[in-house]
């Protein structure tokens, strides 16, 4: 019971602080906020202390799956959203990651997503490298129900995972881990209300969060067993935080 009550405290409050601190200090930073592997992290911690530190291993390879086909996912929606509207574009882009997930997970190589993210991430960068050019503006508001939404979603999707992880499989379960519960809706509300610039803000910073999410399970995959999971896991994060913040700094120069 223990566990169960610090999911239902950790997790919204968690979306809380990143969906504040977002609002507060502009589109950019929200885009990187929403891109670090905030539920994630949860989704293995919890998998590891109910499952064990084997079962989250196997989850690493699903997961980098789902990684790749969420990168996927946001590279088709700045591209399709361009000459559709945007719930075609919402449907074409899910549709993409089913395609995507399907694809990778049934890969037996680990390098193949890997690989894949990396070259979906540097893509997204490059094709929304003119959106970041212009002066950053204030993130565009947001209904007052969007935060409790993210709150509860991302909640819902942590218990719902870890309680049939089970009878999902470390592949599946890990598959689950890096959909973007922050970003997805972010990055739909900015395209609404702000347009394709501040979209292209909120996508681009969630493609530099993906190399530290990246970097976050190739981590764990290295030293969970080693390590055990909370020290692991607070190891990944930092990298995954470092990570992204300092190829966030090279690009703002360049």
């Amino acid at each position: 019971m223990t566990a169960f009550y610090l999911k239902l405290l950790i997790t919204p409050a968690l979306m809380l602080a990143i969906s504040m601190v977002g609002n507060r200090w502009g589109t950019r930073l929200a885009g990187l906020l929403s891109g670090l592997p905030v539920t994630s992290a949860l989704i293995m911690l919890f998998l590891t202390l109910e499952q064990g530190s084997e079962f989250a291993l196997r989850a690493i390879p699903g997961a980098l799956a789902g990684l790749a086909a969420v990168q996927a996912t946001y590279l088709c929606y700045v591209v399709v959203a361009q000459r559709v509207r945007v719930p075609v574009a919402c449907m074409v882009a899910l549709a993409t990651y089913a395609a995507m997930a399907t694809l990778m997970s049934r890969l037996e190589s680990l390098m193949v997503p890997v690989i894949v993210t990396l070259i979906l991430i540097a893509s997204i960068i490059l094709v929304t490298s003119r959106q970041v050019r212009t002066t950053t503006a204030p993130l565009v508001p947001v209904p007052s129900w969007v935060i409790p939404m993210r709150m509860l979603t991302a909640t819902l999707l942590l218990l719902a995972i870890t309680a049939s992880a089970t009878w999902l499989g470390p592949v599946a379960s890990g598959m689950l881990a890096p959909i973007p519960v922050i970003a997805w809706p972010l990055a739909v509300f900015a395209h609404v209300q702000g347009g394709r610039q501040e979209m292209g803000k909120i996508i681009r910073g969630n493609a530099i969060g993906g190399v530290g999410v990246l970097g976050f399970y190739l981590v764990l995959k290295g030293v969970l067993v080693q390590w055990g999971g909370l020290a692991a896991i607070a190891a990944a994060v930092m990298l995954a935080v470092l990570a992204t913040f300092l190829l966030a700094r090279v690009l703002d120069r360049r």
